[in-house]
């Protein structure tokens, strides 16, 4: 029997939340307007499985301001993957209409949320047409920049022409602004699969920040700084200490990291600088906000992935926000390649009108498009997302062997705790909540067979029994 210490006198950082980039899945799923099993329509299910309390309650969102693809060139994307451009060519007229579908996902979470939905935009490339390659995949070399520094006002102030409509037009407060992801890594390339711009670290990052701090300062916009976004922890940390001290010190407000990588050292060291005073006191927030995980079978051993990484992020990095790269995969790419991304699987192509040809019969597999399947990793991020709300603060506990992430709400009345027993047998745990007595519990449950099973605790609250391979969330009242 193993004791777990939780500290509930002294909380850590807050959370922000919980969410989701929008693209690329919201530009294939805002169009589902066909019904679903429910009688609404798909994407209105799609919607409430994301956003709404029954489902993962989630409450951030990354808006993603599209390139656009050259008409000139061969198709080279998939089509959720080519995101619209307001400006489609250049010196043409600013189409609000050209990425309904992504705005309409957008709006619909702004007003499913009712006032907490945090919104970030954030640019995978610039316009196509400010390129130096004249393609929003990137340059002819991956190595090498796609966007003249000359060009750095034009493209955010096309940014802001963006972020404006949305906020004035459609009534969407955007809080952060990223004009770049990913951007000290080499694989964007002109031809490739999806969106992308080398932007190098030190000089360049620190003049397109600086641009768009100035430009959004000129126009009177309150949106603050984010950035880099890197591809995994060490080229964020990186990234952050080659910026110039003007950039670090008065306009960057965020950093962001994406967790294609597991880099505990760097993770502290992110840590080190966002907390440098304490956790009253933050120098920065710290949102972990990309990653996905795919490369499996549907199951628990594929989804504990999520797991170990939230642990990571929450209790190591001490991140503020966690955000799920895809919340709906393509189901047609995944059964090609024996995978599982994505929270949810859906079909993006219309067999009648088979992207796929010569690559996959999308007629046998027996789906049309519009229609999704539920993933172990939506359940497995539920466990958090729906009990761990804005503005609770982490704890720190000695649960390191379960995974144990651990929280308390903003007038302490409640406390959440998520344990993960990975061993093939029954375990367990004796929770001591440092003087926090219960007068109620719940604990939800999943594994293999059962996805969220809930149940009242009568007695023994801290007593708490966990089943081989198993997630367990316990949320604890006065």
């Amino acid at each position: 029997m193993k004791i777990i210490k939780v500290d509930v006198q002294n909380p850590q950082q807050a959370i922000d939340g919980w969410g989701t980039s929008l693209c690329w899945w919201a530009n294939a799923a805002g169009g589902w307007t066909m019904t679903g099993d429910s009688g609404k329509e798909v994407r209105e299910e799609l919607m409430e499985l994301f956003f709404a309390e029954k489902g993962l309650d989630l409450n951030i969102v990354r808006y993603n301001i599209g390139g656009g693809d050259n008409p000139d060139e061969k198709q080279h994307m998939f089509h959720f993957r080519g995101m619209p451009c307001f400006r489609p060519v250049p010196d043409s007229a600013f189409d609000p209409e050209a990425d309904w579908r992504q705005l309409w996902v957008l709006t619909r979470a702004h007003e499913m949320r009712k006032g907490d939905l945090i919104t970030e935009a954030f640019v995978n490339s610039p316009p196509w047409w400010m390129t130096k390659s004249l393609c929003s995949a990137g340059n002819e070399k991956g190595s090498e920049e796609n966007l003249d520094r000359s060009r750095y006002g034009d493209f955010i102030a096309y940014c802001a022409d963006v972020m404006a409509y949305l906020e004035h037009d459609l009534g969407v407060e955007i809080d952060y602004f990223d004009p770049m992801n990913e951007p000290a890594s080499d694989y964007w390339e002109k031809g490739e699969r999806q969106e992308g711009n080398k932007v190098n670290p030190g000089d360049s990052q620190s003049l397109l920040l600086r641009v768009a701090y100035g430009k959004l300062k000129q126009r009177k916009m309150d949106i603050d700084i984010t950035g880099a976004d890197e591809t995994n922890p060490r080229l964020a940390l990186n990234g952050f200490r080659m910026l110039c001290e003007d950039v670090k010190e008065t306009m960057l407000t965020k950093i962001n990291y994406h967790h294609y990588q597991m880099d505990n050292e760097a993770l502290m060291e992110l840590k080190r600088i966002t907390y440098p005073n304490g956790y009253e006191k933050p120098r920065y927030k710290l949102w972990m906000d990309e990653v996905c995980y795919g490369d499996g079978d549907d199951d628990f051993a594929l989804a504990e992935n999520l797991i170990f990484a939230i642990d990571r992020d929450l209790n190591t990095a001490h991140a503020n926000a966690w955000v799920i790269w895809q919340a709906m995969d393509t189901m047609s790419e995944n059964i090609l390649n024996r995978s599982h991304w994505g929270l949810v699987e859906g079909m993006y192509q219309d067999k009648n009108k088979n992207e796929l040809a010569g690559v996959l019969d999308i007629g046998a597999m027996g789906f049309d498009r519009g229609e999704y399947v539920i993933t172990t990793q939506y359940y497995v991020m539920g466990h958090y997302s729906k009990y761990i709300k804005q503005g609770y603060r982490i704890l720190e506990n000695d649960g390191q062997e379960f995974y144990c992430v651990s929280a308390v709400s903003p007038d302490q009345n409640t406390v959440v705790v998520v344990l993960y027993n990975d061993q093939n047998r029954d375990q367990t745990v004796v929770l001591d909540l440092a003087g926090f007595i219960s007068k109620k519990a719940m604990r939800l449950v999943s594994d293999n067979e059962k996805k969220w099973s809930v149940n009242n605790l009568t007695d023994h609250f801290t007593h708490i029994e966990l089943g081989a391979k198993s997630i367990t969330t316990l949320r604890f009242y006065r």
